[in-house]
């Protein structure tokens, strides 16, 4: 038998001879022959020559249609792969090929060199899926199929309480949405994308609001303004707006101030008249303790236990003296514990020269309140007389108030009119204000 030696290392010879170059030169790597990535042929190309090459071709693959289409398929919406979040990661597809007979065991780049020219080495592209961008394009386009459930609420009518029941509504499905959409990547467009939706429930069922035993009216009580003091009047109904619908659950306190907040020209107060010092004086926030007063007076008719209240240093015109309620964000507030078994739901109502706040809850029986604001003792102020050198008049610095000791009495009855309590609330001290008159030297002599 003849050996046939020779002619295997003739073909040897034959196939290493045009890879010998590439494996052993050290200049600027390149593409060995025979290598394409998506299928448009990279050979001998520097990375950068085959960025060039390519890009065009991956920015028409992204311009290619994505069609999203609604459950019903009565509608369809229509984006792009690129608008979508889909990319193809050139730069790293190209890292992989320039690699492919240029690294690795020597071997290795031998085979890889040798498959490339006698079959061809092909690289596919692969699509990447920004999920954020996806879900941002998916919403701008979809959201006319959302619907926002509704919580279920309390309606008053004739102090009658009603539940208006909650409704669910409609929401995308994008967890499997964009799990689709992964699992259906291709580079050949377009591509199709069903939008699935789910049920979005309420927060706020009928079940929950029924178990809060909203069921009766508690206590109400109604102030008047004059509306033509507009700073006043909208500082009244900013701090009304502020306590309505709040609802304070059984056993826990109330606080006027920290539901309300700093009556700031920031949060919208304005300037009104305030008390300071037993006078009359412009300060941000007048007219808000018109609306503690007025939940203090609706509190002891629905016999609510108040835990602080502080009466203003003189009487005010609104509620009867001794059933004010002064408040000072930081220093004076108004606070009550919800001694009922259900929830409180305080309802304040703002018209154009009134306020109404009333109480709805949990009562066992109907009981009558009656609220008796009865002066002990009338305190006439003092006059005081100045003498001034720099004045020829007499001037009237500060009108005079009396003062008073005030007690205010509580009478609660029942259908029959039989009376169940009989309490004294509060005992409070108005101090008087002295009148007092400048006098000037040449008036009085």
């Amino acid at each position: 038998m003849k050996k046939s030696y020779p002619i295997f290392f003739l073909l040897l010879i034959f196939l290493i001879l045009p890879v010998w170059p590439a494996l052993s030169s050290s200049e600027t790597v390149k593409f060995i022959k025979g290598i394409s990535i998506h299928n448009k042929e990279v050979s001998n190309l520097t990375k950068e020559e085959a960025y060039i090459k390519l890009k065009p071709s991956i920015e028409e693959i992204l311009k290619q249609d994505v069609i999203l289409i609604s459950p019903s398929g009565e509608n369809i919406w229509l984006t792009t792969m690129e608008k979508i979040g889909l990319d193809i990661n050139l730069e790293k597809i190209i890292e992989e090929g320039i690699k492919v007979g240029n690294e690795g065991p020597l071997l290795k780049r031998w085979y890889d060199q040798i498959k490339a020219r006698t079959k061809g080495t092909n690289l596919d592209l692969a699509m990447e899926l920004d999920k954020e961008k996806a879900k941002k394009e998916i919403e701008v386009l979809t959201k006319e199929l959302l619907i926002e459930p509704e919580d279920a609420r309390f309606v008053i009518n004739n102090n009658q309480v009603t539940i208006k029941k909650d409704m669910d509504g409609r929401e995308l499905d994008m967890q499997n949405i964009l799990e689709n959409l992964e699992n259906n990547l291709t580079i050949q467009g377009p591509i199709g994308l069903d939008i699935l939706t789910k049920v979005k429930k309420a927060k706020v069922t009928q079940k929950d609001l029924e178990g809060l035993k909203v069921q009766s009216l508690l206590g109400e009580y109604t102030t008047w303004f004059n509306p033509q003091k507009v700073n006043r009047s909208s500082n009244i109904r900013l701090a009304a707006k502020a306590i309505d619908n709040c609802l304070v659950p059984p056993g826990e306190e109330f606080s006027f101030n920290k539901v309300v907040g700093p009556r700031t020209k920031e949060a919208g107060y304005n300037e009104g008249t305030i008390i300071l010092n037993k006078r009359m004086v412009q300060g941000i926030g007048g007219g808000v303790c018109q609306v503690s007063s007025t939940l203090y007076n609706a509190l002891l008719k629905g016999n609510i236990k108040v835990t602080e209240r502080h009466p203003h240093s003189i009487p005010i015109h609104y509620v009867p003296k001794g059933m004010d309620a002064a408040v000072v964000y930081g220093a004076q507030d108004l606070k009550f514990l919800n001694n009922t078994e259900g929830h409180i739901l305080i309802k304040a109502y703002g018209g154009s020269s009134s306020l109404t706040i009333k109480l709805f809850g949990y009562k066992e029986k109907d009981v009558y309140v009656e609220l008796h604001s009865i002066i002990e003792e009338t305190i006439p102020y003092q006059t005081i007389i100045k003498e001034s050198n720099e004045s020829h008049e007499e001037i009237i610095e500060q009108e005079g108030n009396d003062g008073y000791i005030v007690q205010v009495e509580r009478i609660i009855r029942d259908d029959n009119n039989n009376i169940l309590v009989h309490e004294i609330l509060t005992k409070d001290y108005y101090p008087p204000v002295d009148r007092i008159i400048i006098i000037g030297k040449a008036s009085a002599d």
